[in-house]
């Protein structure tokens, strides 16, 4: 059961959230405000006077729309004062760390890409793979932070192949750093005075479709992402593929009752085999592209699993990132009739990065439960400060 909670503070701080959160869709005016939010327009008032004293929003720059609130007299004819969120109070940053490179995006509070670009990784001379890592993290953060200049930086978002927990600091299984059970919650509390949080990459890839105002954004889809690795920076007796699902079910992301789902898993691996997803034998990245008959075989294999998946998920769309992407005219030509019309081809290559810095800006407009001691929910402490 839910517990009310009256005319306290945190009522006043879950009215500036939600009001936060509909004006990331765009400009709005106060009485439209009131009308969608279910709110008294004192309420609204309040609300936005406390928001616009915190510089989180401001009057919009464009005035020349006429109020939708004409259907009396006394306000014919009169412009509305339309109401929009600051994009400049802060900004988000998006990584993407893969074994042999990485990807970056900043973005504003509303969710527009500001910035994005490759990033390479420097020397790192840590003894150990979480040293390696922490000194990773610490100089691509540092350089997006510069990127940002004066605006303040609320929060980063990391995404990684493999298995992290669902508190968003600690790794239970990522091959591509050599990170195993590895808690980096002292490190990144103690170096960056904003929260950052790790996520795994395909549940990032799925929550920039998730993010309102996406064109193709439905309500149950998942996001299949396929990436290829160079030999020298896969571990002996581990493929050099790496293959990961992120699924949503009614609007919201599936994360498994451990934090496993979406770890692909081919049906047509034998059941004792391990180190690899797939049951075709490759040894080399160079084999998919200078081979057409082992290409063949693993898009083939890809796309059965990929309509075993749908079978079972009955998902309204599946987008294909990755190397299976560039592959474009191959899969189709393999995908049966039923699929054609919901498969949606992307380049993953911002995916990630943009999903992670979207996965920090839904949780610093989340309005905690009450009663939630998750480690995420702190994030959102950072704009209930402000406010």
């Amino acid at each position: 059961m839910k517990m009310v909670v009256g005319n306290s503070q945190y009522q006043k701080m879950a009215n500036a959230l939600l009001i936060l959160q509909l004006l990331r869709k765009g400009p709005n005016t106060r009485a439209s405000i009131a009308r969608e939010l279910g709110l008294q327009p004192s309420t609204i008032t309040y609300n936005i006077n406390r928001l616009m004293e915190a510089d989180l929003v401001r009057q919009s720059a464009d005035m020349d729309q006429t109020s939708s609130d004409e259907s009396t007299p006394a306000s014919l004819g009169r412009k509305a004062i339309t109401m929009e969120l600051n994009r400049d109070f802060g900004r988000v940053i998006g990584l993407e760390l893969l074994a042999d490179t990485g990807w970056a995006s900043i973005l504003d509070p509303a969710g527009s890409v500001l910035y994005s670009e490759q990033v390479e990784y420097p020397v790192r001379n840590g003894e150990s793979a979480q040293v390696r890592f922490e000194e990773l993290v610490t100089f691509v953060i540092d350089k997006m932070v510069a990127r940002c200049g004066d605006i303040r930086v609320l929060g980063v978002g990391i995404a990684l192949p493999g298995i992290v927990e669902s508190n968003g600091q600690a790794i239970r299984d990522c091959w591509t750093h050599a990170l195993q059970g590895t808690d980096l919650s002292k490190y990144l509390n103690d170096h960056f005075d904003f929260p950052v949080l790790l996520e795994n990459d395909a549940n990032c890839c799925v929550q920039r479709y998730l993010f309102e105002g996406a064109e193709e954004r439905q309500d149950n889809f998942m996001y299949l992402l396929t990436r290829s690795y160079p030999k020298e920076h896969v571990p002996a007796g581990v493929s050099p593929f790496g293959i990961g699902l992120g699924l949503v079910f009614n609007g919201t992301l599936y994360r498994g009752s451990d934090s496993r789902a979406g770890e692909f898993m081919s049906a047509l691996l034998p059941a004792k085999q391990k180190g690899t997803q797939l049951s075709v034998t490759i040894n080399h990245e160079t084999e998919l592209v200078q081979s057409a008959e082992i290409r063949l075989a693993i898009l083939t294999e890809l796309v059965a699993n990929i309509r075993s998946l749908a079978s079972a998920l009955d998902p309204d769309l599946i987008y294909l990132g990755g190397f299976i992407s560039d592959y474009f005219d191959e899969v189709v030509t393999l995908l049966p009739d039923e699929l054609t019309q919901k498969v949606v081809f992307t380049n993953a290559h911002n995916d990630a990065s943009e999903g992670a810095a979207v996965h920090v800006l839904s949780l610093l407009y989340r309005i905690p439960q009450v009663g939630d001691s998750s480690s995420q929910c702190n994030l959102s402490s950072v704009l209930q400060e402000i406010i």
